[in-house]
């Protein structure tokens, strides 16, 4: 209790007689309120006082604990009957103890502020607001900046609180826009940004990536090919003609020069924002871009100013291999994927694949599809394209026999009609010219298209930013929960004697030897896991390994079975679409099932650890500070695991396999069976590598923080000890002080605590 400076639980329920009328029982409470360690004793020898207490309890009152108890049964009365009128009349009556002489000047401060109307007009607001659930991702995060603010002044951890700022100003939201080529990606995003920042030419003027991000100084950056990826493009060349052509033309262009372009690690260079095309140009004969892997823009476009980054991606029908790997590895990590379709060319079977490959196997959950060009055709056509969209992915599964993934698919699609060229006038001072065509600014469908990507990536309906948010609020908790502690600490000193300080300091000594001593083997108990868990990863990468092994043979054998069907029934090997089929439906269902059982066996063990340690906390702190029997790790480690999983290219693999079907007789069939193997396994070695790689980057991020997690409370309790004792040996000197000085100090510590238990509050602490 805040006017006591103590921190008390009833062991008994006292009942107040709720027939009391609240003009009595308010006037009669001030009296038992006001009631201290130091007045107590006075107070409890008069029998009138007694005759008092008779009118809220039948026991008697001559106890110190039994009077913390009489006054916490009048706290819950009065929670329930806290209206105005009922708070005025305890403030009359404290006001009129103040005169009498029976408190002091600043206890009635403390009192009437302790009764504030206000306060319990918060509480009961506060009990109306769902907290950041019920706003969007700006205003949320408005809302935790003010109250770090708040905080800030009340508490001593700056530090700590402004590390949460700089992760709230660093989260990102990307947006990756992907069609095929001459699909308007360009115009689209020029029409968002309200600038012509890039080509907009019918020629694919990007040919590379282009990342476009927020800078107040505007910027270009090429990155290069590094020799590992331009050896896979070289590699793919071998199986594939258009690849061949591309690799020969750039090496018979740069000869000898490619080798201090193309190195070991990835080249970068810094040019001019106006020279960008001289390396992105697929038109130009410089041939630069066909070195470039990617391009990253920075713009101090009003756009991007909410931390929103563009992956604008080169066409679907790009014949570099690599390239489309790249742009899937990007894709993996955006919030919202926009993918464009020209309304003259309806859906081709790129696009088609791409949609139910982001939906089904990249776990891409917001996919928005814009049917550009709409100011060509009528609303009709454009209506008729939309259903055809619908209808050509159903076809495509059921030839997959994934039927029942249909309303899955469509229920993760949002179509939008766009005339990219009319909202690019409006955006760019040519507005009275797209009106004059008959497109107002509402008819070209940007501002749909505005609307949605606003809903998708900062609504409360994204999980990412409601994830962020929620990692920021439990990280101003932590500051918050550790300021209240030591402030309810302090508070409960200004009224102990030096007999009382000094059996707190024995009793706490004792206390920091043994749980010193406990975090200590903890902290010896955490280094070991980690030792344990870095070998379980040595294990996971050999469970990949076969797991990855036992698929190739699942690949090659439905490769067989189909062929010796197709031999036996039809005289002939199977069709190249059937080919296809078999191996991207095996391999990418075969690559989830495998990273599923991987993520399952790395929670399982992470969570054995967690509770193992867990446990030992909650047997360190038993107060309500210390419940860490959940580390909240295991949602956030399966999201992890989701995506880019899927993006290498198997076009080689499945080229090379044709090739031999084309040759297969009944007769050929075991020395067919034995040259698919081998293909296989060659084709695999770079997706094993792939698919090891980013396991192993991933888990030992997600190991890092959870490693930092599990020894938070380590600080947390032995910073805790130290300051209790620091604060325990300054108030030796501040028993010198007289009342005044005290009670001033109980008030000033009763404010910030007041202030404190509000905004714990709102975070439903």
């Amino acid at each position: 209790m805040l006017y006591h400076g103590v921190h008390f639980k009833a062991k008994d329920t006292f009942t107040i007689d709720e027939s009391i009328e609240d003009a009595l029982f308010f006037e009669l409470s001030a009296l038992i309120l006001s009631l201290n360690r130091k007045t107590f004793d006075a107070m409890a020898s008069l029998k009138n006082f007694q005759v008092l207490c008779e009118c809220f309890t039948q026991m008697k009152v001559k106890k110190l604990e039994t009077l913390y108890m009489l006054q916490h049964a009048i706290l819950n009365h009065i929670l329930k009957h806290h209206d105005k009128q009922n708070i005025d009349l305890l403030h009359k009556a404290f006001t009129y103890l103040q005169k009498e002489g029976l408190i002091d000047k600043l206890s009635l401060e403390k009192l009437m502020s302790l009764f504030d109307s206000s306060v319990f007009a918060q509480e009961h607001n506060n009990q109306e607001t769902i907290y950041i659930p019920s706003q969007n991702f700006h205003e949320a995060k408005q809302a935790i900046f003010e109250d770090i603010e708040v905080l800030k002044r009340l508490s001593t951890k700056d530090e700590a609180l402004q590390e949460i700022v700089a992760y709230l100003q660093s989260q990102k939201f990307s947006i990756g826009v992907t069609g095929v080529m001459n699909a308007g990606k360009s115009t689209l995003l020029n029409a968002l940004m309200g600038e012509k920042i890039l080509g907009t030419s019918v020629i694919p003027e990007t040919a590379n990536l282009t990342l476009i991000k927020h800078s107040l100084t505007p910027y270009a950056k090429v990155v290069y090919w590094n020799s590992a990826q331009w050896a896979h493009i070289e590699e793919s060349g071998k199986n594939i003609q258009a690849i061949e052509t591309f690799v020969s033309e750039t090496k018979r262009h740069f000869k000898e020069e490619i080798q201090n372009i193309i190195l070991p690690d990835s080249k970068e260079q810094i040019i001019k924002v106006e020279d960008l095309s001289l390396y992105t140009s697929a038109s130009l004969s410089n041939k630069k871009c066909n070195l470039v892997k990617y391009v990253e823009l920075g713009s101090d476009l009003h756009f991007l100013q909410d931390g929103i980054e563009i992956v604008d991606t080169p066409g679907l029908d790009d014949i570099v291999v690599m390239r489309e790997e790249i742009t899937k590895e990007y894709l993996t990590k955006c919030d919202v994927l926009v993918h464009l379709m020209n309304v003259a060319q309806s859906a081709t079977q790129k696009d088609i694949e791409f949609i139910i490959d982001a939906v089904l196997y990249q776990n891409i959950t917001k996919v928005l599809i814009v049917i550009t060009r709409i100011d060509m055709v009528s609303a009709k056509d454009v209506q008729e394209v939309i259903e055809y969209t619908k209808q050509s992915i159903s076809n495509k599964l059921h030839e997959q026999n994934s039927d029942a993934k249909l309303d899955f698919i469509l229920k993760s699609l949002h179509f939008i009609a766009l005339s990219g060229k009319m909202a690019l006038m409006h955006k760019t001072g040519a507005a009275k010219e797209a009106q004059s065509a008959g497109y107002p600014l509402e008819k070209t469908g940007i501002c749909e298209v505005e609307n949605y990507l606003q809903e998708m990536l900062f609504s409360n309906k994204n999980e990412r930013s409601i994830l962020v948010l929620n990692a920021a609020k439990n990280r101003f908790v932590k500051v918050l929960k550790e300021e209240l502690s030591a402030l309810e600490f302090e508070s409960s000193m200004v009224y102990k004697t030096q007999e009382e300080i000094d059996q707190e300091l024995s009793a706490l000594k004792g206390k920091k030897a043994k749980q010193e001593e406990k975090l200590k083997y903890l902290e010896y108990q955490i280094a070991g896991y980690e030792v344990e868990i870095k070998n379980y990863l040595e294990r996971l990468q050999h469970f990949l390994n076969n797991e990855i092994k036992t698929l190739q043979t699942t690949i090659k054998q439905r490769l067989m079975d189909e062929t010796f069907y197709a031999l036996e029934t039809h005289k002939k090997t199977p069709k190249l679409s059937d080919q296809t089929r078999i191996i991207q439906t095996a391999l990418k269902n075969g690559i989830i099932d495998i990273i599923r059982e991987y993520r399952y066996k790395f929670i399982k063990k992470s969570s054995k650890i967690s509770q193992s340690i867990a446990l030992q906390y909650d047997e360190i702190e038993q107060t309500s500070q210390g419940n860490y029997s959940s580390f909240e790790h295991e949602e956030i480690f399966g999201d992890a695991f989701d995506k880019g999983f899927l993006t290498a290219d198997n076009s080689t693999l499945i080229s090379r396999i044709s090739k031999v079907l084309e040759k297969a007789t009944l007769g050929k069939l075991t020395a067919i069976d034995e040259q698919i193997s081998l293909i296989i396994n060659e084709e695999f070695l770079y997706l094993q590598t792939q698919v090891q790689e980013k396991a192993l980057t991933i888990s030992q991020i997600l190991l890092e923080d959870f490693f930092k997690n599990l020894r938070a409370p380590i600080d947390f309790f032995q910073n805790n000890i130290h300051s209790h004792e620091a604060l325990l040996l300054q108030h030796s000197a501040f028993l010198k002080a007289d009342d005044i000085t005290r009670n001033a100090k109980t008030l000033e510590l009763h404010e910030r605590m007041k202030t404190l238990e509000t905004l714990a509050k709102r975070y439903a602490l």
